[in-house]
């Protein structure tokens, strides 16, 4: 398996326990604690902050780089740019509901909690067409004269992820203490030190 491929998938498995945190935020619970809407709200800085500035460009270069060569159906590739979009706009949107319902403003708990469901789903099933439909075509597909070109084209410095880093960037070290206890272990997993 190329190193490329490798590594995404790796970021799916640590995206996977972002997904398992909000799958558990309480969509009945009128006045979450400070602690719920700190760690909400840590969850959607990284998801906007990461995934769709490093990993979501690298799978839509591979995207692009296959329908090029005719190797992608064209209905595949549409969905997953769409998916990357829609991600993008419910993440942001989040971020500014969860402040409105932090102000008590114009948005509730309830539609916090039940959006941020609904974006936990939308993330699971990206990444499942993803893994089912892009990786092992691009796999298939590519050699290792594809695989330098894709790595090329891609934006420099790509950053390191700041969740998974051995040194978890300070604003994000609350939500890696949550993944870690959540899943009894210390079981986190950079893409950095493998590739």
């Amino acid at each position: 398996m190329h190193e490329v491929i490798s590594r995404l998938l790796l970021e799916h498995r640590n995206l996977g326990k972002l997904v398992g945190l909000l799958d558990r935020f309480p969509a009945n619970r009128i006045h979450p604690t400070l602690a719920e809407i700190t760690l909400l709200a840590d969850v959607f800085s990284y998801l906007t902050s990461f995934p769709d500035l490093r990993h979501h460009p690298v799978e839509d270069c591979i995207v692009a780089s296959l329908r090029t060569r005719n190797a992608l159906l064209a209905d595949i590739g549409d969905e997953i740019g769409r998916q990357h979009q829609v991600l993008a706009r419910q993440g942001a949107d989040l971020m500014r509901d969860l402040e409105s319902a932090a102000r008590e403003e114009t948005t509730s708990w309830p539609a916090v909690a039940g959006n941020a469901r609904l974006y936990a789903e939308r993330l699971r099933h990206n990444m499942a067409v993803e893994e089912l439909a892009l990786f092992p075509l691009a796999e298939e597909v590519f050699d290792d004269e594809d695989w330098a070109a894709m790595v090329t084209a891609l934006p420099r410095p790509a950053p390191a992820d700041p969740l998974f880093v051995s040194q978890t960037e300070q604003r994000f070290a609350e939500l890696r203490r949550v993944i870690a206890a959540e899943a009894v272990c210390d079981c986190f997993h950079n893409p950095e030190e493998e590739g």
